[in-house]
């Protein structure tokens, strides 16, 4: 078990904050001797991810004053055959974003900084709702340096505007499905789906076919559409996190 700095958060903060990194074994000593150095180095916040069925670990982070941020859901799914084209596939388009096309890269920053409320730094009652776009606007932004990145986004044929994104990294054997989000003047109708559906169906006829991503419990609305796509909740992880200053 140790801990590592979380450079985005800590620049977003501007104060330290430090990801403490769980493990299969157990050790209150070791534990609360981690949670001791986050004091020593003037710590923020730390916060740790941990098996949602280890309830003596989560009860000994109680006890040194870590609180419940979020569970997080692993889904995936390995596609067969690609979805049934969605009905709004006939007046929408995908296209892969080019880094060059900054007034597309402005928007979709907007649709980030104004779309995400379901997120734990948002929600969280002692953190600045502020920091939640902030934080995946930076994702966002340094995925460019990451060549294993790509940024999708869906236009409206009629209004000729971005009804919403998908960020994916592809790596050897799947597809990590990442950030998405849809514009405030799309929300409710079910575009964030047939987004899904249009870039899975791209993908599996570019020869991928298993599919991943993360779900926040705090955001059901998106687990539900990837359970009725066919995903499966394979793994649960519980955020405890501590407010040092």
């Amino acid at each position: 078990m140790q801990k590592c700095l979380v450079d985005w958060d800590t620049t977003l903060f501007n104060k330290n904050v430090f990801e403490i990194h769980d493990s299969d074994s157990f050790d209150r000593r070791e534990l609360k001797e981690i949670d001791n150095s986050c004091y020593f180095d003037e710590a923020f916040m730390s916060f740790m991810k941990v098996n949602n069925h280890d309830l003596e670990k989560i009860h000994y982070l109680e006890e040194l004053g870590f609180n419940y941020m979020e569970s997080q859901y692993e889904v995936e799914k390995s596609l067969a055959v690609p979805y049934k084209v969605s009905p709004f596939s006939k007046h929408c388009s995908l296209h892969v974003l080019d880094y060059s096309d900054t007034k597309t890269i402005e928007n979709i920053e907007n649709i980030i900084i104004t779309a995400f409320d379901t997120d734990r730094y948002y929600l969280d009652p002692k953190l600045d709702k502020r920091c939640s776009g902030l934080r995946y606007k930076n994702w966002f932004l340094t995925s460019f340096d990451d060549q294993n990145f790509s940024t999708y986004y869906y236009t409206s044929r009629k209004q000729d505007k971005i009804v919403g994104f998908l960020m994916v990294k592809t790596e050897p054997n799947e597809v990590y499905l990442a950030l998405g989000g849809i514009s405030h003047d799309f929300k409710g109708y079910g575009f964030y789906a047939s987004l899904l559906i249009d870039y899975l169906n791209y993908a599996f006829s570019q020869g991928n076919k298993k599919f991943y991503s993360s779900i926040s419990s705090h955001n059901l609305e998106i687990l539900n559409i990837y359970i009725y796509l066919g995903f499966s909740v394979v793994d649960e992880k519980i955020v405890m996190r501590k407010i040092y200053q």
